[in-house]
This record gives structure tokens, sequence and C-alpha cells, in this order.
């Protein structure tokens, strides 16, 4: 998988050295041909990302409609906060890669989508404090409705980052890059986002009284669950029809996939079978975890890419060197021999 993410990409020239086709249209330095915001997807990339997505929705099948989907489950609790601290992992990391990166090129567009990784992290831990049994019966904070909720936010809150990502990455080319302080941007980026969190706590939290009941109890969801799931949903749909159209990297591929992977979960959360700890939600929250570290995967082997060129590099100098030195010395001996014997 990771030898396909990182194949080079061929460029399509025409006789006048334009572009041929509308990604190799944008001129990429060759400073960041191993950069993933600005390289093109190539055909391998393309195919294995579609792979990918068949080979999960066909999981999915196969789990919800298949034998599978009558086989009983039981509650595992401790499910929960394993599940929860690997995404808090995944996508901390992940959002931390994207802000380094943001400070190298200053990408608007890379700040966009950084504030919304660190934003799925950030939203995890209310949820976790408020998911029942899992520190106690009834959520440490807020009320029966306040993770499904918080859910919510979180599944809303990364698409409309994306969406932003994708929208800025088609404004004025003069005013893509940021003109000031990165650290202050990343810090004022990070405050925003505690904030959006600390507000979306607050209203599913406090508030957990005035929300519609979208659980009945803490194991069956009611009916009212699809009204507020689909919708957001939609935003994914959404999120992945903007990227599409504007796609031009393979971070914005991987985002692609991340989208699709959003848009099935919210359906299957509910259908076929509406219970916490089913079958069908264990897949989901697997699913959930496995297209968070997609991304991941990939600004990590953009590291050890951009690591092995540097080191060629290195090398490449210090034997140039060394063979300047040695012609140096046979110089120096072949003059040397001449003065001695003219």
């Amino acid at each position: 998988m990771i030898a396909c993410i990182i194949q080079p990409v061929p460029h399509k020239t025409t006789v006048n050295g334009q572009a041929g086709n509308h990604e190799s249209a944008l001129a990429i330095p060759e400073e960041q041909q191993l950069i993933f915001s600005t390289l093109a997807p190539g055909p391998a990339q393309k195919r294995l990302a579609l792979a990918v997505v068949l080979c999960l929705l066909s999981v999915f099948v196969l789990i919800e409609a298949g034998p599978l989907a009558r086989f009983q489950t039981r509650e595992v609790v401790a499910f929960v906060p394993a599940y929860a601290t690997a995404m808090f992992v995944c996508d901390s990391i992940t959002a931390i890669l994207l802000f380094v990166q943001f400070s190298v090129l200053r990408s608007r567009a890379i700040l966009v989508i950084a504030s919304g990784y660190l934003f799925t992290a950030l939203i995890l831990i209310p949820w976790i404090l408020t998911f029942p049994g899992v520190f106690v019966p009834g959520g440490v904070l807020g009320g029966l409705q306040s993770p499904s909720w918080l859910y919510f936010v979180q599944h809303a809150g990364l698409p409309l980052f994306v969406i932003g990502y994708a929208l800025s990455k088609e404004a004025d080319p003069n005013k893509q890059a940021w003109q000031g302080t990165t650290g202050a941007a990343i810090a004022l980026s990070v405050v925003v986002t505690a904030a959006l969190v600390l507000a979306a706590a607050f209203a599913c939290i406090a508030g957990a009284a005035l929300l519609p009941r979208v659980v009945n109890d803490s194991l069956h969801l009611s009916p009212l669950w699809p009204y507020v799931g689909l919708p957001v949903g939609l935003l994914s749909v959404v999120a992945l029809l903007v990227l599409g159209a504007r796609r031009r990297s393979m971070l914005d591929l991987w985002l692609i996939v991340v989208m699709c992977l959003y848009a099935i979960e919210m359906p299957l959360s509910y259908y076929p079978t509406p219970i916490r700890f089913s079958i069908g939600w264990y897949s989901v929250r697997i699913s959930g975890f496995i297209s968070s570290t997609f991304v991941l995967i990939v600004l990590l082997y953009e590291i050890e890419a951009l690591y092995t060129r540097l080191l060629d590099a290195v090398f490449a100098h210090r034997r140039e060197r060394e063979a300047r030195l040695m012609t140096g010395d046979a110089v120096a001996a072949t003059i040397a021999h001449e003065v001695r014997q003219p």
C-alpha cells in the first residue's frame, strides 16, 4: 500500500511544454515534489484509494446484510475507552504533522485541515466523559443524549473543515500563503478550535435535557436518530463532492477516502440494528479508527521519503567532497614529483 502511495507521478506535457491535463497544469517546484499536499496523485494511487473504499464497503455489506448480521455480541465497555484513545492519538498526531507542514509551506488550506483533525481529536474528550458505563453508570458529565450529539458534532465538524480546506485552495494564489508569523497562526488556530470544542461540549452537556431524544436508553437508539444522523452524513457527501471537484494532490485523494467512510458510517450506525454494542456498531467504530489512520500514514511516509532524500543528498555531497580531496591529493603528488624530478 505504501509503495503505491509514494510512486512517482509522471507529468504529461505538450511540445510547447504546457501541461497535458488539469492536474499537471499546476507548476510544482522541484523542492516540493515529495510533499503530498502539492503532489498530484497518479493512477496507482487512485486505484489503491478505490480498492480501499470498495474493500471496506464489502466488509460492511458482509457484516450488515450477511450471516454476521445475526451474530449476537455482548457489551464490552472497555472497547469504548480503547477506541477513543486510539482515535485521539491518531487524530492528534495527524494535526501536529499538518501544523508542522503549514509552518513550512505557509498554506492556509493546510492550516484549516490541521484544525479539523485537532477538532476531531479534542471532541473525543467530552464524548468519552459522557458515554454511559465507561467511568460511572450514567456518564461523568451530561445526560443520556449527550454522547450521541457529540458524535454528531464530530462527524459534522470534520466535513465542514474539509469543505473549508477545499475552498481555501481555490482562493487567489497570491493570498493562499500565510503572510504573518506561522507560530502565531498555529496558536490562534488551536485556541479557536478548542473554543469551538468547548462550545459544542457545553451545548451537548448543559443542554442535554433540551436536545431531541435520539436514544431511548443506554443501548437502544430512538426512531429520531436517522433524522439527525442522515443530514450529518450528507455533509460528508457534500465535502466529498467539493473536494473531488477541486482535487489537486494526494492529500486530497485520501481525504476523499475519509469522507467516503464518514458518509458510510452514519446510516450503518442505525441500520439494520439500532443498538449499541451490536456487530454493526463495533464495525462502524473500527472503520472510524481505520479512516483516521489514512492521512496519518500518508504524512508519516512523506516524512520517511523526505528523510531518505535528505540522506541521499548528504551522502552524495560527502562522496563528492571525498572525490575532490582525492583529486587534489593526486594533483599535489604529481606536482611534487615534477618539482623533485624535472
